[in-house]
């Protein structure tokens, strides 16, 4: 069994931070950023995703980020064959718009609404957990 793998992107260094403690005490291996570098998916030269596995278990974007939105990395990498299933992404805000909902109601991910209970991060992220099968492999991350 491997260790479980999260990828935070997020502006907010406090945030990051937050979120980064919080996993790390559930076990995960972490792999954050301000912005989406991380994603193969976020430069536009990009046109598919062309790993075989998924990069992580869990993603979690903010909403307002620079150069794109959450909603629009979360809608590329599902346009464009992201190998993780979209319920175990989610889009974190302090301010979401009747659009942003509506769209990721659309992505059918999740989303939370700042500050939000640890709490409710971690109920939404045991069903991610039985979603997922930690014997896979996942894709290696630089």
């Amino acid at each position: 069994m491997r260790k479980p793998r999260v990828i935070i992107l997020d502006d907010e260094p406090l945030v990051l931070d937050m979120l980064g403690r919080f996993f790390t005490h559930k076990g995960y291996e972490i792999f954050s950023s301000a912005e989406p570098i991380i994603c193969p998916l976020y430069e536009r030269c990009a046109e598919s995703c062309e790993k075989m596995v998924p990069c992580a278990d869990v993603v979690i974007t903010d909403l307002k980020m620079p150069k794109m939105t959450g909603i629009e990395l979360l809608e590329r990498q599902t346009q464009r064959g992201c190998k993780l299933d979209i319920r175990n992404k989610a889009v974190i805000s302090a301010h979401f718009d009747d659009d942003s909902i509506k769209r990721i109601n659309e992505l059918r991910c999740a989303h939370f609404e700042k500050p939000f209970r640890l709490s409710v991060l971690s109920e939404w992220l045991h069903k991610c957990e039985q979603r997922t099968d930690f014997s896979k492999p996942l894709n290696v991350l630089e």
